[in-house]
């Protein structure tokens, strides 16, 4: 048994302990282990409405036998020729493990939650996108930090209205059906079975549902991934240049790697991306003068590039240095080293008068850069 206490100034009193019984852990494992099990057979909407109809018109029945023969004879929920039929029968199986009652109100109250996972999927991914748009559609410079750190607006804001959607919907008190807005979809009212499960056997549908739904929100942001950084360094500097080509290799030194490569002012320029350097920047760099390109520009937020770490780069000839204006701008030694470039400056005509010489002296990348 676990408990947990109000803890007092003069130490610890027993007054409102809260019990984790061996009851209420199994009763919740049971739950959260059918919450998967079903998930796992991958079901339609139509045949989860089958299988809640088929639970509903033999809840009476008292023999877990002829239970899992009803569901699974005559191909009843799914084929007996399908991967899903495996799945459907270790889940079926699992009536095994605990009362036939509560098997069958833990199967009830799965399928309504089943039904409902698919819409706070949904309903997630519209709203968050929706603000995540209307927060960059006002930022210009996609390579800024601010553009960056809007980025996390999108899996944070999923997960949050998840959530939120999730406390919702499963809320004991709820007693009316849930418009989702956005989707224009309506979720009716099933709070009476959530509570016969918490009365009944202290399982607490809204935590092991969020478990599920925390789950399989990661599984779709992670399908579903944002813009990355060197798509963002693509798009700001692809128009700029006269040709613009993806990864390749230094034919000179194949351990230099481009992010991209790109043509102006009849000059090749090698690009690495990098949104934060750690300690990779040390296996990208040579003196041009070594490479089949004319210059090289490492593009970078600059949040972890140190003062140390940028002289370590700029000791290669031919190199340019591009940071997101925000960390340009509160660092003296960035400022200050006319071979960095804030992220806000890059143009057409900087980039054309930056590869118009060789190697220019301090005193003409200043009149340059400014």
């Amino acid at each position: 048994m676990i408990r947990f206490f109000k803890k007092k100034s003069n130490g610890i009193a027993n007054s409102g302990k809260i019990n984790i019984d061996e009851f209420t852990y199994y009763n919740n494992l049971q739950f959260y282990t059918m919450l998967k099990l079903l998930l796992k057979c991958g079901l339609s909407d139509k045949q989860l409405v089958i299988f809640q109809d088929i639970i509903s018109k033999n809840k009476n029945i008292d023999d877990k036998e002829k239970i899992v023969k009803i569901l699974t004879e005559n191909d009843a929920v799914v084929s007996d020729q399908t991967q899903k039929y495996e799945d459907f029968c270790y889940l079926i199986n699992s009536i095994d493990n605990c009362d036939l009652k509560m098997w069958i109100s833990l199967i009830d109250i799965s399928i309504e939650l089943m039904f409902v996972k698919g819409l706070i999927l949904e309903e997630s991914k519209i709203y968050a996108k929706n603000q995540y748009s209307d927060v960059i559609r006002n930022i210009d410079d996609k390579l800024s930090l601010e553009y960056d750190m809007s980025g996390l607006n999108l899996p944070y804001g999923q997960r949050v209205i998840s959530s939120l959607l999730v406390y919702a919907l499963t809320n004991i008190e709820r007693d009316d059906e849930f418009l989702l807005e956005t989707s224009g979809k309506t979720i009716k009212v099933f709070n009476d079975k959530i509570k016969y499960v918490k009365d009944t056997y202290n399982i607490n549908c809204n935590n092991m549902f969020s478990l599920i739904m925390t789950e399989s929100m990661n599984q779709s942001i992670t399908s579903d991934a944002g813009q990355s950084y060197e798509s963002r360094v693509n798009e700001k500097i692809n128009p700029l240049v006269d040709k613009m080509e993806g990864h390749s290799h230094d034919a000179n030194i194949p351990s230099v790697e481009y992010d991209f490569t790109f043509e102006i002012n009849n000059k090749k320029c090698g690009i690495s991306a990098k949104r934060t350097l750690r300690e990779r920047y040390k296996q990208n760099f040579e003196d041009v003068e070594l490479l089949t390109v004319d210059y090289m520009f490492l593009i970078t937020l600059g949040i972890d590039l140190n003062e140390d770490k940028l002289n370590n780069i700029l000791q290669k000839h031919g190199i340019y240095v591009i940071v997101s204006n925000e960390v340009y701008e509160s660092k003296t030694y960035l400022k200050n080293n006319y071979r960095v470039i804030s992220s806000k400056d890059i143009s057409k005509d900087l980039l054309i008068k930056l590869t118009s010489i060789k190697e220019l002296t301090d005193d003409e990348l200043k009149k340059i850069v400014g």
